[in-house]
């Protein structure tokens, strides 16, 4: 998790920033808190959503759908992944450990910085 994935936009990265953190922990923690953690870092992502849809709503982001489709899916997939965690957590242990990461990456290389350069232009 080495990549530089800083967007300059504070917000953004300062939330990006806690994702990682919370990832960090969740593939670290014991098993009996795992289950916990997920959640923390599911709900972490939600409230980080609503943000950055905030933000495209406020500067009218050319975007904006796109975007929240994007971030409906990514909700989607972590609480279908969170849900079976609950019952296997080996099921979310292998979500968290080889798939979490590249998606968040993907997420900010390929749709995050689209909104920041564009917030960038529009003098944010």
């Amino acid at each position: 998790m080495g990549d530089n994935l800083t967007l300059n936009i504070s917000v953004m990265d300062t939330m990006h920033s806690e994702f990682l953190t919370l990832l960090a922990s969740v593939k670290e923690c014991k098993s009996d808190e795992f289950v916990s953690l997920f959640k923390t870092m599911l709900e972490h992502t939600k409230d980080h959503f609503k943000v950055e849809e905030e933000i495209m709503g406020k500067h009218d982001f050319y975007d904006k759908q796109e975007h929240i489709q994007e971030h409906e899916t990514i909700i989607s997939e972590m609480e279908y992944f969170y849900e079976k965690a609950k019952k296997i957590p080996a099921f979310g242990k292998s979500y968290v450990n080889q798939y979490a990461y590249d998606k968040f990456k993907r997420h900010i290389l390929n749709i995050d910085s689209q909104l920041a350069m564009y917030l960038k232009t529009n003098d944010y």
